[in-house]
């Protein structure tokens, strides 16, 4: 699977996105845009592990999060949804 995105910084961007844990084997791809665009992803592990751990790598939390989803944004202020994996056992 690839994800392709544009980002104001391709390069942090890159960084962000490619060191999520659960993206083994993904390939990450940037273009540089002067806009901001909103960026959805599926990523697995619990959901309370994935927001830390994304926070703690420059995300923000912007709506609490539930067993199944919280909604997030990049460091440049992308939004992004990380939904628990239906087939994944905590």
């Amino acid at each position: 699977m690839h994800v392709h995105f544009e980002a104001v910084d391709p390069e942090k961007m890159i960084r962000f996105w490619g060191g999520i844990p659960g993206w083994g084997g993904y390939s990450v791809g940037a273009a540089k845009s002067p806009a901001v665009l909103p960026v959805v992803t599926v990523l697995v592990g619990t959901i309370a592990e994935q927001v830390q751990t994304l926070i703690a790598r420059g995300a923000s939390l912007v709506e609490p999060h539930d067993r199944m989803h919280a909604l997030m944004t990049d460091p440049e202020g992308n939004r992004f949804m990380v939904v628990l994996d239906p087939d994944h056992e905590a």
